[in-house]
């Protein structure tokens, strides 16, 4: 979807279950408006968090009028089994996305291609590489053609309905999942807690952001030695943001422990996990 929109509002990594949330985003042009909505992956949850995410998925699938399913992977599991069966059951149609093209070698692409077509029944079949562009542009085609005519949902220069605050703590998570190793990602919860806009040209957007996790022994891996780690999810996080507002940008982090924020159903509810 970032690839497609032109603009960085998924928070992407190559650990699984980055997405958090439903993401949508707009692309317009030549006449035409597609809204994308970036879901979380399919999983079997093991905390409600988790449960949150699949809930945001799959719900996510009602009232849409076109499913990209993307994978990266050969076979597919049980609960993506259950829920192609659902939508071969009078769900909108689906389009297999086989992602990252650049990176896969033909033969195994082919086979990978061979098994999911065998899957279920496709809308049509896709290759496509985000880091490259490949295939993107025979899939924007094919996602305007099932579109349905009707009058644009968003003003045309509009790329998402999110707020800046939202996206730049997805960005600082993301550099999150970079910087750190094994479950801590996981743990983490990112909240902008102070946002100042310049009051004039050159002057830098002030942003202070709170890094939460599950337990203390989280927080110093994220600190890290004599603060180390967190400088340097600061530099990656603070470029993201400065893109994306498109100058200067004071950012400053602290680390705060919210034990077992994600099996909490109020502190899922004060993230905006659950409604």
């Amino acid at each position: 979807m970032n690839a497609l929109v032109g603009e960085r509002l998924s928070a992407v990594t190559s650990k699984e279950q980055t997405t958090r949330h439903r993401i949508p985003g707009f692309l317009t042009l030549d006449g035409v408006q597609v809204v994308f909505l970036d879901t979380p992956g399919l999983l079997d949850p093991t905390d409600p968090l988790q449960e949150a995410m699949m809930e945001s998925a799959l719900g996510t699938l009602e009232g849409v009028d076109l499913v990209y399913w993307l994978v990266d992977h050969e076979e597919a599991s049980g609960r993506e089994r259950e829920v192609l069966d659902r939508l071969q059951s009078g769900g909108p149609p689906v389009l297999l996305v086989l992602t990252k093209a650049d990176q896969v070698p033909p033969p195994k692409m082919e086979t990978r291609e061979a098994r999911w077509r065998e899957s279920a029944r496709w809308a049509g079949v896709h290759r496509i590489s985000a880091a490259t562009g490949e295939g993107l542009d025979g899939l924007l085609a094919a996602t305007v053609e099932r579109l349905p005519e009707q009058p644009f949902f968003y003003p045309a220069d509009e790329l998402t309905d999110l707020p800046i605050r939202f996206i730049a703590a997805e960005l600082i998570r993301e550099a999150c999942y970079e910087e750190l190793s094994a479950e801590v990602p996981y743990s983490v919860h990112v909240a902008v807690e102070e946002w100042q806009d310049p009051l004039a040209p050159g002057e830098k957007t002030v942003i202070r952001a709170v890094i939460y996790v599950e337990r203390e022994s989280q927080k110093g891996i994220v600190i890290g030695e004599g603060g180390s780690r967190l400088k340097s999810i600061g530099t990656r996080a603070r470029h993201s943001i400065e893109a994306l507002v498109g100058g200067p940008v004071y950012l400053t982090l602290w680390v705060k422990v919210r034990r077992k924020w994600s099996r909490r159903e109020a502190d899922l509810k004060q993230f905006g996990y659950r409604r």
